[in-house]
């Protein structure tokens, strides 16, 4: 028996069919939302912040994500000379100063 006749000879259910018919709009809107949308960076990259423990002379760099749709909080990373990133509270009077140093120049 050739694989054509195999297929002739199946009949698709009509509940089946009413099956794939629901289904078909959640798949086209999955697979055609945009990248913001579907990125995996939408959330808070800081968890977790630290208020001390981190002089500025050990930073090499520092960055502000503002708030948005991803996060509900600024953030701030700081990146240190030995290469780790951690998340500094912008809260801290020690950080604080940091940026008032920094948007000053």
């Amino acid at each position: 028996m050739s694989a054509a006749a195999v297929f002739r000879g199946l009949r698709p259910s009509p509940e089946l069919l009413l099956l794939g018919l629901l289904f078909l709009p959640a798949v086209v809107a999955v697979t055609s939302a945009s990248p913001e949308e579907s990125d995996g960076d939408l959330r808070c990259v800081c968890v977790k912040t630290i208020s001390s423990g981190v002089h500025p002379k050990h930073m090499v760099s520092l960055e502000v994500i503002k708030a948005g749709r991803h996060c509900a909080v600024p953030q701030l990373i700081a990146t240190l000379k030995n290469g780790r990133k951690v998340c500094l509270d912008r809260q801290a009077p020690l950080y604080k100063k940091v940026i008032k140093k920094i948007l000053e120049n």
